[in-house]
């Protein structure tokens, strides 16, 4: 399951399965959560470990079923848990999470199935900051619960980079990381905090995090991508075009966003023939997402897809 949520997590780093910069792209996605209310005990009433053991239960259905994408029965079975028990700090987790993976599917229809616009991606970003701002009530609730509890730190850093709010999530994953016991993937919330750093322009915190992220983890396509971003933005372009390459490059994330970037990024070093072939991956993975048509407008000089 943790595998899973981590797979979730990253997601948000590129498209077309990544939210690679906030409301930029989606993709990598990533599992906890619980719920609790306590019932009066008298005589014939369960006991309170009962309920407890109960709650315990539903969790691990919820579980299976977030694992299996069934979101309706993930969602009706961490419901039943808190009803358990309000102090089960990971059913609230995973109830977030059944939000924080509805609003990729969103995120979906909006940037990379058809690259909405107007009125109907107004509507589209509504539905999406409705469900960020569900998953990250439950996410406050299974701190309530949890005061230590670092992954739902975490999941409330990510909610705030999807809502742009940069200094709030730069906040929320240090928190996070100050209980790393109670994390999944401490690499995955310090390529957060370097994503929240990197959107305040603070190059220098956000190329720390990353290089410590990719210490551990050298081939991590999340991370490579936004240290790629951070390179990129202060116009190190060798630099920038190792780390996209290596982002591009990895098929089990197949980050259109990475190639995007790549092919700008040899263009600024007047490698033509390179930033055409990353012109062309880019425009292979997702036709029709606004990536793709960046890839499109902005490759235009190099020829004919």
């Amino acid at each position: 399951m943790d595998a899973w949520l981590t797979l979730a997590k990253q997601s948000v780093y590129g498209a077309p399965v990544s939210v690679a910069n906030a409301r930029g792209s989606l993709a990598n996605l990533l599992a906890f959560g619980l719920v609790v209310a306590l019932v009066g005990m008298v005589a014939g009433c369960p006991s309170p470990e009962a309920d407890i053991e109960k709650s315990n239960k539903r969790l691990d259905i919820a579980k299976d079923a977030l694992g299996h994408n069934n979101l309706d029965m993930a969602e009706a079975e961490a419901s039943k848990a808190i009803a358990f028990n309000k102090a089960n700090d990971e059913a609230w987790n995973i109830r977030g999470l059944v939000s924080i993976v509805r609003a990729f599917g969103v995120q979906r229809t909006l940037e990379i199935d058809g690259c909405l616009t107007g009125v109907d991606a107004e509507s589209t970003h509504q539905d999406l900051d409705a469900f960020l701002k569900k998953a990250d009530a439950d996410f406050q609730g299974a701190i309530k619960a949890n005061p230590e509890y670092g992954e739902a730190y975490s999941n409330r850093g990510l909610v705030a980079n999807l809502l742009e709010d940069y200094a709030s999530a730069a906040t929320l994953y240090s928190k996070a990381l100050e209980f790393p016991f109670h994390l999944g993937d401490t690499a995955v919330t310090r390529a957060g905090l370097g994503w929240a750093y990197f959107n305040q322009e603070k190059f220098v915190d956000a190329a720390k995090e990353l290089r410590t992220v990719l210490q551990f983890k050298p081939k991590m396509c999340i991370g490579n991508f936004r240290l790629g971003r951070v390179y990129f933005a202060r116009q190190e372009w060798d630099k920038a075009a190792e780390s996209f390459q290596t982002a591009s490059e990895d098929a089990s994330c197949a980050s259109q966003e990475a190639s995007y970037y790549l092919m700008k990024t040899r263009m600024q070093q007047g490698l033509m023939t390179e930033a055409r072939a990353a012109r062309d991956a880019c425009l292979k993975l997702s036709p029709k997402s606004c990536i793709a048509n960046k890839c499109l407008a902005e490759g235009a000089a190099l020829g004919a897809p």
